[in-house]
């Protein structure tokens, strides 16, 4: 049988992209991460990755050997944590992907409670809109809002609590103009997420009716993160469509306004997305409780959140 070293130097080196970015975060020589790989190709008689003086590639099979050196290290993860199940303390690193905005309203709260009750653990934040891939960039728990089915059966998701948008703007923007329907939204400045889109649209519904429009626009300004979409229509440079919660406060003191109130913008689900129950860690266990208790709370306390 192969060393299992080898496998495990490969799926460094593919993870990392490249072996000096994996030499330099392992902290093992660039030689021995090449010399192994080297064997490894030489034994099956296959090239598993093209090497340039430029250039880092992997091939169509070299990927398809990380994907299952990827279900290796997990299942090797999930032995260690049979010893770590011992402890009745959860304790250790947890890697997390949240997008700004939700994690400033909506977890930031539960993640400080979490750390204050188990000070053992350790949490690693990546803030990004990007929908992570979650055994690819090594993250234990994906929060995100979902507006499409996932179709990576490999994955766990978890749908806690469904999340309406409401469209707004800065009263700067709007000149003491009322907007009674939404054609007139037109005559304005619009505010898109995204970056690599071909076209925008809203996705309208009219609470009382349920009636559903398709309403397509131009970004004067578009983001890849809630975030910039959010400062954006606060600085006054046009309307745009955000999770109620996060502009609620601004509604309420007058800084934002609530256009078309009576139509929903858009409505997603907020989701936990991880690799596997089987045999997981006691810290992660323990943090996915806490998260979708905390999460579905909000539908108790905060308009715009709806129970599944």
């Amino acid at each position: 049988m192969h060393s299992f070293d080898d496998y495990y130097y490969f799926y460094l080196v593919v993870k990392h992209g490249g072996f000096s970015a994996a030499s330099e975060a392992e902290n093992i020589t660039k030689s021995k991460l090449s010399r192994r790989i080297l064997e490894l190709e030489d034994k099956f008689k296959v090239n598993l990755i093209q090497r340039t003086t430029r250039h880092f590639k992997v091939t169509t099979l070299g990927q398809e050997f990380y994907e299952e050196c990827c279900k290796i290290i997990a299942q090797v993860e999930c032995a260690k944590s049979v010893l770590l199940q011992q402890r009745t303390e959860p304790q250790g690193l947890v890697k997390i992907s949240c997008p700004t905005l939700m994690m400033q309203f909506q977890i930031r709260q539960l993640l400080k409670n979490f750390l204050k009750a188990y000070p053992q653990v350790e949490i690693e934040l990546e803030l990004t809109s990007r929908h992570v891939d979650v055994l690819h960039d090594d993250i234990d728990i994906a929060i995100r809002t979902s507006f499409e089915p996932v179709q990576d059966s490999s994955l766990i998701v978890r749908d806690v609590i469904r999340t309406s948008h409401c469209l707004v703007a800065a009263p700067t923007v709007l000149k003491g103009q009322a907007i009674e329907n939404y054609q007139q939204l037109n005559d304005f400045p619009c505010i898109g997420i995204g970056i690599q889109k071909q076209e925008y649209h809203w996705q309208l519904c009219h609470i009382p009716t349920r009636e559903e429009v398709i309403f397509p626009f131009h970004p004067r300004i578009r983001s890849n993160d809630m975030a910039g979409v959010y400062y954006a229509v606060c600085d006054g440079l046009g309307i745009a469509d955000l999770p109620y919660l996060t502009v609620e406060k601004d509604i309420e003191r007058g800084t934002l306004v609530h256009i078309l109130p009576e139509w929903q913008s858009n409505q997603g689900i907020v989701q936990l997305v991880y690799a596997s129950r089987k045999g997981q860690r006691l810290v992660v266990e323990k943090l996915i409780e806490t998260l979708v208790g905390g999460i579905r709370s909000l539908a108790n306390m905060q308009k715009g959140y709806y129970l599944l």
